[in-house]
């Protein structure tokens, strides 16, 4: 048996089933996937009790609770999992007012510290001789060949996440082109920092177990097929400004987002629920991630 466990990009977003990278690799075998989107690392102590689509981004069952979740751990041979990219969070990437040093920062701090805190309890789960844990890495969301088509994309991307582009109270509009070579610096910044972090918590791991069991499988996406880039494999921002998952799951999301936050009160909230896949493998990508633990595992 295969369990999934972790955040957005573990789960999928935007795929219909056949198309998500776990099932692509299970080729039959027995799958259960607990990730979801938005789900952040948090804490052993976690007791959240909201659980919602696995579409909408909301934070929890944290990984933690994911992995305590799995009651029967018996018939695993396999755990792919990851975790950080929303304790960091996308507002914080995303915003050219946080300086690339401080995404390193956190990106340490969670990717790395709390992620070392996680593995040993995870691994400590596994009762099959030779069950293994795959740590997921991520992948550059925009890069220095990103190239939008319309900086009304950029201007999309950013609010969708909470970073405001505009001030009504100052009368100001912020020229956005010039904010996104500070968001590519982020972007980039997390991806390195994310990769080096989830090894060093791989590592860190199997020294304290004394034991192989932990590996890390770095994504195959890479600075070409971050957004707007040459040879891009996330799901974009389409000319209307939309999520480009329409053929995927956009219509169920949709419906979800609508029945939680479909009021004027709950507005950004909606925009960010309604366009959670930008940003996410597409099925390109999603079959390359497949390909990747392949050949790795």
């Amino acid at each position: 048996m295969i369990v999934t466990i972790g955040d957005s990009v573990c789960w999928g977003q935007g795929l219909l089933d056949v198309h998500k990278f776990d099932r692509i690799y299970a080729a039959g075998t027995e799958l259960n996937r607990v990730a979801h989107s938005g789900a952040i690392l948090g804490s052993e102590t976690d007791n959240s009790t909201q659980k919602e689509y696995p579409e909408v981004p909301v934070s929890y069952p944290s990984v933690w609770q994911q992995v305590a979740a799995v009651a029967d751990w018996t018939d695993v041979d396999l755990v792919i999992l990851n975790g950080g990219i929303n304790d960091v969070s996308l507002t914080r990437i995303l915003s050219p007012w946080v300086s690339s040093q401080q995404i390193e920062q956190l990106t340490q701090q969670f990717c790395m510290g709390e992620m070392s805190r996680l593995l040993p309890v995870a691994a400590g789960k596994l009762v099959k001789a030779g069950a293994r844990i795959a740590v997921l890495g991520y992948y550059p969301i925009l890069s220095p060949l990103t190239k939008f088509d319309d900086m009304k994309q950029a201007q999309m991307l950013m609010e969708s996440h909470g970073v405001a582009t505009s001030s009504a109270a100052l009368g100001t509009q912020t020229d956005t082109a010039g904010l996104v070579p500070a968001i590519v610096d982020n972007s980039m910044a997390f991806w390195k920092a994310s990769n080096s972090s989830l090894q060093a918590a791989v590592t860190q791991t199997n020294t304290t177990l004394g034991r192989e069991v932990c590996l890390f499988v770095a994504t195959p996406l890479t600075e070409v097929n971050s957004l707007w880039a040459p040879e891009a494999q996330l799901w974009q921002l389409n000319a209307a400004l939309d999520a480009e998952d329409e053929a995927e799951v956009k219509t169920l999301r949709d419906r979800a987002c609508d029945a939680l936050y479909g009021d004027v009160v709950h507005l950004f909230t909606w925009i960010k629920c309604d366009r959670a896949s930008v940003g996410h493998p597409n099925v390109t990508g999603a079959a390359r991630i497949a390909q990747a633990l392949a050949a790795t595992l």
